[in-house]
């Protein structure tokens, strides 16, 4: 357990210079080779791109080095980042991986990605210089307390919620044989239950933290009790949520169970980190065969059909994974490329305005304005494609979805939204490292998983991802905080370098 009580080196936003230069040789480097075994890389959209790992890999030299703690939002940023802004287009050209129905203009790809990828490059260059501007100073005030006991009672009464609206999903659909028949194959018969999905796919995560937070002490001693419940939290996550094909209800609840682990009864490693991101990557593989195969995966096991035989009925290849999955190159790069030839116009913040409004039932605003599904299908498949019938589920990313909406402008906006996030995510996390903080501990967590769902998901992505399951977090926290701490406290505690001396208390009050 990581006991120090106040920021330390890992926490200043900043990059020291060793890191940069590891980042600025070994890049350019693995460019230079992979050029060499492969032609097609012999492209002028390489340079960008490459500069782009740069700027983005600096932050995960510094995760590499120990600099930074294992789930500091930055350094995740810039891990993933690596993969987003770097690897992602170069793997595209190399493996020919691009999607169907779908081409650019006569340029091809690679001019495509390489502009695309000089957006980015000015992007992150903003990204970076957001994150170097200086902060304010801490204010005499100390991070929320929470009462644990009042915490638990709290909890649990969000729990019972959780399950009995689980029981009544359940009724509804017919029993147990009704509920499975609904959740693998006519998952239409779940229409306008979505407040009820919320609050039953709640009740895991609730669960789970209410368990480490009652007997911490306890599960500090035993790790093979917190892999249990690691493990009982994806089952039954996967029961309640992940059965209709959403990923997402399992893999976010999964991330946040890790960094509450991390954060309140023991370390992870760095070794069981890098583990834990190779299982991920197998689950969303494996759970994009399920998605698209439905109970019909279940012949892979049987031996009737093999995992290749699948992949190619349902298009869920590992290059689908990697490239559609966890990157959105390829669909950023044809939306520049469409606005650029003039073959689209800007929504003008129509699908900013419409996520929101989707979400409300019977919503009358809802359709004055177009949806992303709306303006992306048109975009990316001609005018009028959307009213035709066709509909495209194509997300687009913070970025993506800026371009769709302002144009590269907008795009670029996104690297400040992106920047100043993690300017509060970073110090927030901060805080949470105090041994003392929990109620900061548990309102964290999903800024670990948001860096990473910011740049690869779109707005209504987003707020499904607060409502289902950060809201109901953040609510049974916030009543159980006992008060504000009336004492001043020690400004020395809380010296950081940069932007960093914001406290958590700032984004509380």
């Amino acid at each position: 357990m990581d006991t120090r009580t106040g920021p330390g080196p890992s926490d200043d936003a900043r990059t020291p210079a060793t890191s940069w230069v590891l980042a600025a040789t070994l890049i350019p480097s693995a460019s230079a080779v992979l050029a060499c075994v492969d032609p097609r890389l012999r492209h002028w959209f390489l340079i960008p791109v490459t500069v782009c790992g740069v700027l983005i890999g600096a932050d995960a030299f510094e995760w590499l080095r120990r600099r930074r703690d294992v789930f500091d939002p930055q350094a995740i940023l810039g891990l993933f980042g690596v993969h987003f802004y770097y690897l992602a287009p170069v793997l595209h050209v190399l493996l020919d991986h691009w999607p169907p129905l779908l081409h650019p203009s006569a340029a091809g790809w690679r001019s495509a990605l390489g502009a695309m990828a000089l957006l980015n490059m000015v992007g992150l260059v903003v990204y970076r210089v957001v994150l170097s501007l200086p902060g304010r100073g801490p204010r005499p005030v100390g991070p929320p307390r929470l009462d644990p006991a009042r915490f638990q009672s709290v909890a649990l009464m969000a729990v019972v919620v959780g399950v009995l609206a689980f029981g009544a999903e359940v009724v509804l659909l017919g029993g147990p044989g009704g509920f499975l028949t609904a959740m693998t194959q006519d998952r239409t018969a779940l229409a306008g239950m979505g407040w009820l999905l919320l609050l039953s796919e709640s009740f895991p995560l609730l669960l789970f933290c209410l368990v480490l937070v009652r007997w911490r002490q306890l599960l500090r001693r035993r790790v093979d009790l917190v892999v249990l419940l690691l493990v009982g939290l994806v089952a039954v996550q996967f029961l309640v949520g992940g059965l209709r094909g959403s990923r997402s209800a399992v893999l976010w609840p999964l991330v946040l169970g890790l960094v509450l682990v991390h954060l309140l009864v023991r370390p992870i490693t760095r070794k069981a980190f890098v583990a834990a991101a190779a299982a991920v990557v197998v689950f969303v593989y494996a759970y994009g065969l399920y998605k698209g195969a439905g109970v019909e995966v279940v012949d892979i096991a049987k031996g009737t059909r093999t995992v290749e035989e699948v992949s190619t009925e349902t298009g869920r290849d590992l290059p689908t994974v990697l490239l559609a999955d966890l990157g959105r190159a390829d669909v950023q790069a044809l939306l520049l490329d469409r606005q650029r030839l003039g073959a689209a116009d800007w929504s003008y913040g129509s699908t900013y305005v419409a996520a929101p409004l989707l979400l409300v039932p019977g919503s009358a605003g809802a359709e004055r304005f177009r949806s992303k599904s709306a303006i992306g299908t048109d975009v990316l498949y001609g005018p009028g494609v959307y009213d035709s019938g066709l509909r495209s589920q194509r997300v687009f990313g913070v970025t993506g979805e800026a371009i769709l909406n302002f144009g590269p402008a907008g795009g670029l906006l996104s690297f400040v939204f992106l920047g100043l996030f993690l300017r509060f995510a970073t110090r927030y996390y901060a805080q949470a490292r105090r041994r003392d903080a929990l109620a900061a501990k548990l309102l964290c967590l999903p800024l670990c998983a948001i860096t990473i769902i910011l740049v690869t998901a779109d707005l209504d992505n987003i707020l499904a991802f607060y409502l289902g399951e950060a809201l109901p977090l953040a609510i049974v926290v916030l009543c159980a905080i006992a008060r504000r701490p009336r004492t001043a406290v020690d400004h020395r505690q809380y010296r950081q370098s940069g932007p960093n001396a914001l406290l958590v208390s700032n984004h509380l009050k």
